[in-house]
């Protein structure tokens, strides 16, 4: 007896199809990482190319093999590994930001492709008996795609639709019951086998930097260092079940971690202290950047934002490294000709700080050009202020506010912002809470001692520590 002819798979595979709901599907709390509170979608998701095709394609041999989608930045590793394993990649430029082209270039290609071997079967036996051993596999849940999938059939070719449960149309579930040459299955089974997640950053932000006001930093780490640093790190933050990118510093002594979606910062970094409590040191950013003279350290260079999945206008932005403001700083610092080098370096930071008018209430002194400065100075403007409402300048300083913030200043010219939402409020229901000075819950509570919200003042638990300012 003689071995059967081997099966082949022809591959048509939507590109965006997948993405977009496997993110959301990692974000659903259905897979191995808990369910997101604060976004319905994980960018940070990635699918192994390799995993998926070997899954799919188990023990039978690869044909001829298509990837459908819009086009990629240039350094898209997702399609090179397609084209790693011998697919086609076809790609599209969006229109409006909407994708074009993509569902009409893989309906033609899926029919051309059945309609190719129908007509070589006809006049050649080979053939013949190559169609009856070929299997298309399309992954794609969009109902754009049945009519050439049934024209597929109806060339009693067989073929295996893979989709998202929550991505595909219920009129290809119909099609599966009525014709034995059509089989669905559900991508959410094999999920776990083809898909990780990369918690590290990917994209530089127009600033270059990260987002203070969003960031808290990890550290005084005992016997942790680099990968087995943030593989630790990440195994206790996704407990909080929120979004978060990490950075770590060039000393591998620090990890930044940014909550874009987080409101309340407070509150995490509260959480974050319970969850590495005895382990590591969390503090907020203003805590730790009061360590040093420049706005950021110059450790950070990345920003842990992830370029969106359907952000096609993503513009290069000019940033200036952190070797050369290291540079500056170092020269700014440096002690003066003086035979106490302590004294020579508080003279240089009080000269520094007289020359900058954002640390004095407008007052300048004359000086000498300052790169370094200025270079600080205009990132400062690019970056929301640490304090927030409750900035002492009241939005005068050099810091970024918010559109709301600076109404409220506006509004209230002789309010004391520092003690915004430090007291409860005793009126009545009927006025916006968003506009009173007076917390309404633990929630919107400030507390001056430990400068953190969640809570007041008297339920703090450094009761001794001196007020803050």
């Amino acid at each position: 007896m003689g071995t059967e002819p081997a099966e082949t798979c022809y591959f048509f595979v939507d590109d965006s199809n997948i993405w977009i709901e496997a993110q959301k599907f990692a974000a659903s709390g259905n897979s191995r990482m808990p369910k997101l509170t604060d976004s319905d979608s994980d960018p940070r998701l990635r699918i192994d190319v390799g995993k998926l095709i070997d899954m799919l394609r188990k023990d039978r041999s690869q044909g001829a093999s298509f990837l459908y989608g819009s086009r990629p930045p240039p350094n898209d590793s997702v399609w090179n590994a397609f084209e790693k394993y011998k697919f086609k990649t076809k790609i599209y430029d969006r229109a409006r930001g909407k994708e074009k082209e993509v569902d009409n270039s893989m309906a033609t290609d899926l029919s051309h492709a059945a309609t190719d071997l129908s007509v070589r079967a006809e006049y050649d036996v080979k053939f013949k008996q190559q169609k009856a051993n070929t299997i298309f596999v399309a992954i794609t849940g969009d109902r754009d795609l049945l009519p050439p999938i049934k024209r597929v059939l109806e060339s009693d070719i067989r073929v295996e639709v893979w989709a998202w449960k929550s991505g595909i149309s219920t009129e290809y579930l119909k099609l599966n019951s009525e014709d034995g040459l059509l089989s669905v299955f559900y991508l959410d089974w094999i999920f776990d086998k083809i898909s990780f997640t990369n918690f590290r950053s990917t994209r530089r932000s127009k600033a270059g930097k990260i987002d203070p006001s969003q960031t808290i930093v990890l550290c005084e780490f005992a016997d942790l260092g680099g990968d087995h640093l943030e593989s630790f790190v990440h195994e206790q933050l996704i407990q909080l079940g929120r979004l978060f990118y990490t950075t770590l510093s060039k000393a591998e002594t620090e990890v930044f971690v940014e909550f874009p979606k987080v409101k309340n910062i407070e509150a995490v970094i509260h959480k974050a202290r319970e969850l590495f409590k005895g382990v590591l040191t969390v503090l907020a950013w203003p805590e730790y950047s009061s360590r040093f003279r420049e706005d950021l350290p110059a450790m950070v260079e990345t920003s842990n934002m992830y370029a969106p999945l359907t952000d096609d206008n993503d513009q290069n932005s000019t940033d200036v490294t952190a070797k050369e403001e290291d540079k500056h700083v170092e020269r700014e610092v440096k002690p003066s000709s003086t035979t106490d080098p302590e004294s020579g370096r508080r003279e240089s930071e009080e000269m520094q700080g007289l020359n900058d008018p954002d640390d004095n209430d407008g007052w300048q002194v004359a000086a000498r050009s300052d790169l370094g400065r200025d270079h600080r100075r205009g990132l400062r403007r690019t970056q929301p202020c640490p304090d927030r409402v409750r900035c002492k300048k009241r939005g005068e300083c050099g810091y970024r506010h918010s559109d709301e913030e600076r109404n409220l200043f506006r509004d209230n010219p002789n309010l004391n912002f520092q003690l915004w939402k430090t007291k409860k409020c005793t009126r009545a229901y009927g006025h916006s809470s968003k506009r009173c000075a007076f917390a309404h819950g633990q929630n919107e509570a400030w507390c001056l001692r430990c400068r953190h919200e969640g809570h007041y003042n008297e339920e703090c638990r450094y009761r001794s520590s001196e007020p803050g300012r």
